[in-house]
């Protein structure tokens, strides 16, 4: 299975927050087929041991987030059109005639639409409509479509993973399956290497998009000392300024800030100059919105940093990421672990 084909079955599995189990449950099989034995946490996370932590030594948390932004099921009105709210961050922009995927009793596919401007209290079309002004059209009547569908129930974007350009790729859940592949590809590594300079926790990490519940919780349970925290991080765009974006292609972006520990950013730097391999610097000026966040904060504190692939049009159905990207994320980590800087 070659970076592309990982990537895909990750992204094509659903897993939006807080209901993430069709993505743990594929993702659990690969990294016990792959990397060690796997056991899933309260709040649904998929941990793997790569190699056993040691009383008195160093061990290591490699974390990304399972989950994605979706929607929940709050109506369905007399005429079979079914209201949507938001969860996490969406880009509403992106939504009208978008295809979804209701998670309901049967999976149900639906379009976005809306009201004409006439007909509501929007002025035209000048904007992109709020979310709370959007419907779902399944097609079905209202009747037909409750025997189906309930409020509560999940959606999902409906775009499958596909190639464009060069190594670029395309489609929803790229924030953060790309970084799931990323440490999965990293947790082979190690494993396959043989090393054994320190304990190595692999963990796909539940609810994100909604808190960052799932990590700090697994990290917990884990009692990890230091922790990367894999995640995307915005690709320069039409539109975005230059100084507060990354490259895509240019390799992962090494995280600093004042939440974040000084010598582990160091040690990755001097480890991707030693490998030749590309990477670029993401400077923050104080909580990350990663993982990072909790997971530093959990039981007596870890000190952790952040890794992230550059990504251009996130919370939406149409991310991009470069393959590159993901696979200079996953050598970095594979010789950061081995090369043993980051535990002084």
């Amino acid at each position: 299975m070659d970076t592309f084909e990982l990537l895909k079955a990750l992204c094509d599995a659903d897993g939006p927050a807080g209901d993430e189990v069709r993505a743990a449950d594929w993702a659990a099989g690969w990294l016990a087929d792959c990397c060690g034995p796997v056991e899933r946490s309260p709040l649904g996370s998929v941990c793997c041991t790569v190699v056993p932590p040691q009383e008195g030594r160093p061990h290591l948390l490699l974390d990304a987030h399972l989950d994605e932004v979706g929607f929940i099921v709050t109506h369905i009105d007399e005429d079979g059109f079914v209201k949507i709210a938001p969860v996490g961050g969406i880009d509403h922009r992106l939504l009208l005639s978008a295809r979804l995927s209701i998670l309901g009793r049967e999976e149900v596919p639906a379009v976005v639409s809306c009201l004409a401007p006439h007909l509501s209290a929007m002025e035209g079309f000048k904007k992109a409509p709020p979310v709370d002004k959007l419907y779902l059209d399944t097609g079905f009547g209202k009747e037909e479509l409750e025997r189906l569908v309930a409020p509560g129930d999940r959606v999902c974007y409906r775009a499958p993973l596909r190639r464009l350009l060069g190594g670029r790729v395309t489609g929803k859940a790229l924030d953060d399956r790309a970084g799931c592949a990323a440490v999965c590809l990293a947790a082979k590594a190690i494993k396959e290497a043989g090393f054994a300079g320190c304990g190595v926790t692999a963990l796909l990490s539940t609810r994100e998009e909604v808190g960052g519940q799932g990590a700090a919780t697994a990290a917990f349970l884990a009692a990890p000392t230091h922790c990367v925290a894999v995640d995307v991080s915005f690709a320069l765009s039409p539109g975005c300024d230059a100084a507060d974006c990354g490259e895509l292609g240019a390799g992962p972006m090494i995280g600093y800030a004042p939440t974040l520990d000084r010598g582990m950013y160091r040690a990755l730097c001097r480890t991707a100059e030693g490998e030749g391999i590309p990477f670029q610097r993401e400077i923050m000026a104080g909580r990350t919105g990663t993982n990072a966040d909790g997971v530093s904060v959990a039981g007596g504190g870890v000190r952790c940093v952040t890794l992230s692939i550059p990504q251009r049009y996130m919370h939406t159905p149409a991310e991009v990421c470069d393959l590159a990207d993901i696979e200079n994320t996953a050598a970095l980590l594979a010789a950061y672990v081995k090369g043993g800087e980051w535990s002084c």
